[in-house]
């Protein structure tokens, strides 16, 4: 019952621009990539990159969705389209030279290309396990790997990666995503202090729930709107923030979460409406599938 998420097999997000009062010039005339990018907070950033005058490199998966993404972005001179699967090293490091090639070097890559999924680990498959890995953590060390080539040699750069609050707080039933998670967020930290001293940075981004089409209507009460946190992340990308952690209801959770004692008692607080959720979903086949594996 596996069913694949892909952050950019949706359309796009129309995106309320930013007010100009909060636009700064520090993106103008960089070059960027954005993988991930034809859907949801990669489209987002894409979007508000160039009209703050960035180089943007939009990438899907899919030539499908970099088709629909170019309807709305292509107005954008400065705009740029390509499909790339970010599970074949080959491709990534040819996405990264086209892009040297034509804009002459690489300034920011955002590695934001994903997928999630949300239910027990009985229902987990090697087919989830290879797919979240390929995408989401090779995927990302194919990104980072492939700019750090032209970045030494340039001097300079920065490199994102997206990670996901569920890597902080450990959500249960989302095993493999966090596994996978929790990955990008130590490379990313330990890459920072290697390369920090040589005017290359790091950060990691950690997302909550954001109204995005992933949700396919059902947004949950507590996310926040794509722009506000496009323009979240980039205003600490500017900063040159490590780590980006929104919503702010997110942030001091996971902040109370340092405690183990309050993250175990609200985990398992939690644990009950979640099974509750998946016992009354038809698609999970709950009793089936989970509770008949514990019968003897």
């Amino acid at each position: 019952m596996y069913e694949r998420q892909i952050l950019d097999a949706y359309g796009p997000c129309t995106l309320t621009p930013v007010g100009d009062d909060t636009m700064t010039d520090t993106f103008h005339d960089k070059i960027v990539i954005v993988t991930g990018g034809t859907s949801g907070i990669g489209y987002g950033l894409c979007e508000e990159l160039l009209r703050r005058g960035a180089v943007v490199h939009v990438i899907g998966s899919k030539q499908s969705s970099v088709d629909k993404a170019q309807e709305t972005l292509g107005k954008y001179p400065n705009a740029r389209f390509a499909a790339v699967d970010v599970r074949d090293n080959t491709a990534v490091e040819k996405m990264v030279s086209d892009c040297v090639a034509r804009d002459g070097r690489l300034d920011y890559i955002f590695n934001n290309a994903g997928i999630s999924h949300n239910y027990p680990y009985e229902l987990v498959t090697p087919e989830l396990w290879k797919d979240m890995v390929d995408i989401n953590l090779w995927g990302v060390v194919y990104g980072i790997n492939a700019a750090l080539n032209v970045m030494r040699k340039q001097g300079s750069g920065h490199i994102i990666n997206t990670s996901s609050v569920a890597a902080l707080v450990s959500s249960p039933f989302q095993p493999v995503y966090v596994a996978t998670k929790c990955a990008v967020a130590g490379l990313s930290n330990s890459l920072r202090y290697e390369y920090e001293p040589r005017n290359i940075y790091f950060t990691v981004v950690y997302p909550g729930n954001v109204a995005t089409p992933i949700f396919q209507g059902s947004i949950p009460p507590d996310s926040v709107s794509v722009e506000e946190a496009v323009r979240v992340i980039l205003d600490g990308v500017e900063k040159k923030e490590l780590s980006i952690v929104f919503p702010k209801l997110y942030a001091d959770m996971a902040e109370r979460f340092k405690d183990p004692a309050v993250m175990d008692a609200e985990l398992k607080k939690a644990i009950p409406e979640k099974v509750a959720f998946f016992k009354k979903t038809p698609m999970y086949q709950y009793e089936e599938k989970v509770e008949s594996q514990f019968k003897k």
